[in-house]
């Protein structure tokens, strides 16, 4: 028999993963050792760096700002993870439904917000919100709803909502494209033998396409949370966390604490915070769905 490179001793097996291990600690490992490290000290960039211990995390947890960052990104979590999922789900059911030719049309349209960057994105859409000359205050302006032409972007009560519509619709496009895959590998006999027992469409979708498709959510979820705790790039080309800390998340709080306030210990806590907080969240997620998942094979 042909031997495997990995058939040799241990020794060699590990000369073979060496260069990928130098490179993840190179470039994974060793910034989160030094971000923790930093977390632990008061630096602003220039001097050497003095030790605090857990100061900046005690300042950082009696500090209003973050809790505002925080509340705010977990509303974003709605628009982030929560409507992509359920739109994309429904979506993929009604495009699997379509023809080859249609059916490839319409997932590379819906698909194309996905592979556009998400801060060139922010620029448009903040032009497209533009309370004086964006396209949405003119068409609302023309057709007679100028009442209801506002400062989107301004309005303490609209922006979240304004900013997570674009996160969602540049998302629910992968989110669909993902669960239209799922659709493929689940086995075409089901949905012959629902159809034969006369089930509506409606409970074909509920008591086989959905509880098939749980190994997709949870990959879906996974990303999606990820995405939305380290969401900074769209949110600062369109508001910056304005008005007055209304779009403030935790990045952009880093992002002002270190690099406009020089504070790059306390912006390296917020790191490690956001860091744990996407272990927990998706850890959660993994053992609910994936237990889910478990009952049903």
């Amino acid at each position: 028999m042909k031997r495997s490179a990995l058939d040799g001793s241990k020794h060699t097996n590990i000369i073979y993963l060496l260069p990928g291990l130098l490179l993840y600690a190179a470039f994974v490992f060793g910034p989160i050792i030094a971000a923790l490290a930093l977390s632990l000290t008061s630096w602003d960039g220039l001097s050497m760096p003095s030790w605090v211990g857990l100061g900046n995390y005690v300042d950082l947890f009696s500090d209003n700002r973050f809790y505002i960052a925080l509340r705010n990104n977990a509303a974003l979590m709605i628009f982030y993870c929560v409507l992509p999922l359920v739109l994309g789900i429904g979506l993929a059911a009604c495009v699997w439904n379509l023809k080859q030719r249609e059916q490839l049309a319409l997932r590379t349209f819906l698909f194309l917000p996905y592979i556009m960057p998400t801060a060139v994105l922010g620029i448009i859409w903040a032009w497209l919100y533009n309370p004086a000359f964006g396209p949405f205050n003119q068409f609302l302006r023309a057709v007679g709803l100028g009442a209801f032409a506002l400062p989107w972007l301004g309005d303490f009560n609209f922006v979240l909502p304004a900013v997570g519509i674009v996160a969602t619709w540049y998302f629910f496009g992968f989110c669909m494209v993902i669960f239209l895959t799922g659709i493929q590998r689940i086995d075409p006999s089901l949905f012959d033998a629902a159809k034969v027992d006369g089930a509506s469409a409606r409970k074909t979708f509920f008591w086989i396409t959905l509880p098939l498709l749980l190994p997709e959510i949870r990959v879906v979820l996974l990303l999606t949370v990820i995405a939305s705790i380290k969401s900074f790039d769209l949110i600062f080309t369109m508001t910056r966390g304005g008005p007055a800390n209304a779009t403030l998340v935790p990045n952009i709080y880093m992002y002002q604490l270190g690099f406009e306030l020089n504070r790059f210990g306390a912006a390296a806590a917020i790191a490690i915070v956001g860091a744990v907080l996407t272990f927990v969240i998706n850890y959660a997620i993994h053992r609910f769905v994936g237990s889910q998942n478990k009952g049903l094979a």
